[in-house]
Parts: C-alpha cells; structure tokens; sequence
C-alpha cells in the first residue's frame, strides 16, 4: 500500500496532518491486533488463526481504496491494522514450530521471503502507479488475487500442538526473570523495527535534502537499504547456526549503528548510501532471531505477542521521533537515534539466547 499513499492522499484531498492521523488508525489497529493474537493463538491455535486472518487481510486491502474521505480511510486502516497484527504473531508463532522441528536457524530466511515480497510488491505497485491506474482498480485485483491465495496457502501448516512446544521450560520461582527477558526481547526488536522505520521514511529525504542528492537516487536510498536487508536475511541461518544467535544479535547491531553511523559522518552520497545498506545488513536478523527466542521463552504464545508488539512500537513511534528532532536540530542529528538503537540492541544480545541455534538453557544471560 505504501507507493500509492500519496495518490490516496491526493484523491481524498488531504493535508499532511490528516493523512497522518489517518495513518495512526493503522498503528492503533495494529497494536490492537498483536495483542489479541496472544490469547486467540493460546485459545484457539495459531493455525485457525491463520487460516482466518489470512483472506481477511487479503480483503482488508480494498478498503483504502474504497475509501471516500477521512474517516473511511481511518477506519479501513484501522482493520487493515487489526488483520496485519493478527496475523503476524500468528504467522511467527507457527513459525518457531516449525523452526523447532528443523532443529536449526530459519526464521531469517522466513522473514527473508517477507522482504522479498515487500520489493517485489512495491516495484509492481510503483509500475502500476507509472502507468496511471487508480487506487482502487489496483487494491481490488490485488485483494481478489490474495483471497485466492490465502485459500490454499495455509494447508501445509502444523497441527496446533506441534508448534506450541516450547524449549526452554521455565519453572514458577523464574517469573521475574521470564519478564526482564520479554522486556529485553522487546527492547532489541523495538530498536531494530525503529531502525527499518527510519530508513523507510526519512532515509529518500536525508540523501535529497542534506546530501543534495537527485529524485533518482533519493529513491534509491531505501533500495539500497533493502537489498541489504534481503542479503542478510538470506545468509543469516547459517551464520547463527555456527556462531549462536549472540554473536549474530551482538555483530548485527554494531554493525548497523556504527554503518550508519559513519554514513552520517560523511555528509556525501556514496558514504550515505553504503551507512543505510549497512543499516539493512546489520539490522536483518536481529527481529527474527528476537522472534525465536521469545517463542522459546516457555510461555506459549503471550511472551511472542509481547515482543512483537513492542517492536512494532519501534516502527511507530521511530520515524516521528525522529521528526521531532529533525524539526529541531536536523535530520543528521535524528538520524543518531536509529544508530544509538542498533548498538542498543547489540548490548542486549545476550538475551536472545534462547533462539534456535543458542545454548537454550536459561531464560536470561547470567552476564553481560
């Protein structure tokens, strides 16, 4: 949906801050949801989940494209939200299941497919667009197309009780710690999602306005970004298998905050564009790796829904944080936040040891 937000914007006549407002209804759905999923996957099983959520996803699409004024558009963002966060603990939850059966790191290949799709949506979307199709004829054949999809897609997924094994038993008087490590979970993927905000909203913007960079290669900011992202996604198994989701976690976020953090300090378009492909390398695994080890906590499915909604909190709350500061003291100085984040989140590896792939054997690391 992203690439054709500003025609949507210019169809319903909106300012800057109501499509802003509008775009909150897709934050708020999507808090709603993830925190839903946690006791309808405990409930009911992350398959029956899925099998639902997915064509009401799919069907939810449409509704921005139908969409007649303001309201309209706040509402059917706040359900494309609610199915969105639905469906991603879920879709997570099913995939420690069957991470868990392999014995062995694929969670970052499985988000890796995620990346793929989102770029291969968005070239058709931004081709689509070129050629001067509405909104609403696009968001249609698309929704029919993934209704059908979503019909068939879900058959090959575990049996409920397959999934919900977990692997790391927590015993009663461990509660506390149970909760710090959720906390530290959270806070890894809330700095990594807050990194992917900030390139996809102000990375264009940086290289046009502060580089003076051209439209072309502004665009290729977040391209640069995300072909990293892939890469990594791709590569990142096997490296967690051999060195443990520590080391990937921990070499992840230096990588990404000192990337950036040298882009940053070279105010010209080579150094920019290799900081935010460093960004996406660093930052790739660190959410799926987060996302195993919450699933492998021993609390069902509430520490993953936990986890997953406070690192969408991240993407949310990131981009206009970061506008906060651009507003006042200027972007280069925003753009800090996401880099200070990914180092962050390298200080907290030791956390995601219970991620396939890691020692297993406790909830928390006894040291930093």
């Amino acid at each position: 949906m992203a690439p054709r937000i500003p025609a949507i914007k210019a169809d319903l006549d909106l300012s800057d801050g109501s499509l802003g407002a509008a775009l909150t209804g897709f934050a708020a759905g999507l808090f709603a949801g993830t925190r839903m999923a946690a006791w309808l996957v405990e409930r009911i099983g992350s398959r029956r989940v899925i099998r639902v959520c997915l064509p009401l996803l799919a069907a939810s699409l449409v509704g921005p494209g139908l969409a007649g004024d303001l309201g309209g558009l706040t509402a059917s963002l706040v359900v494309l939200g609610l199915a969105s966060g639905l469906l991603d603990v879920a879709m997570n939850a099913q995939a420690v299941g069957v991470e868990r059966g392999y014995g062995r790191p694929i969670m970052s290949g499985l988000h890796g497919m995620w990346s793929v799709g989102l770029l291969a949506a968005s070239a058709v979307a931004s081709g689509v667009a070129a050629a001067g199709v509405g909104v609403l004829p696009q968001f249609a054949v698309a929704s029919g197309v993934l209704v059908c999809v979503s019909a068939f897609a879900p058959l090959g997924l575990l049996a409920d009780e397959r999934v919900h094994e977990p692997r790391v038993r927590v015993r009663e008087r461990r509660h506390a710690t149970l909760a710090l490590a959720v906390l530290a979970l959270g806070a890894i993927g809330f700095c990594s999602f807050l990194g992917e905000g900030a390139a996809a909203d102000w990375s264009g913007v940086y290289l046009q306005q502060d580089v003076g960079g051209g439209p072309g290669l502004a665009a290729f900011a977040f391209t640069a970004f995300a072909i990293g992202m892939v890469a990594s996604r791709f590569s990142a198994d096997r490296i967690s298998a051999r060195a443990g989701p520590v080391a990937v976690v921990r070499a992840g976020g230096l990588l990404a905050g000192l990337g950036l953090a040298l882009g940053l300090a070279v105010v010209e378009a080579p150094a920019a564009l290799a900081g935010f492909t460093l960004l996406g390398l660093g930052l790739a695994p660190i959410v799926p790796i987060a996302f195993s080890a919450a699933g492998n906590l021993g609390s069902g499915s509430g520490a993953l829904g936990w986890v997953v909604t406070m690192s969408y909190l991240g993407s949310i709350l990131g981009p206009a944080a970061i506008g906060f500061v651009a507003h006042a003291v200027g972007l280069r100085a925003g753009l800090v936040i996401p880099a200070a984040l990914a180092i962050a989140a390298a200080v907290l590896a030791p956390f995601a040891r219970s991620a396939a792939g890691g020692a297993g054997e406790s909830v928390a690391p006894s040291s930093f």
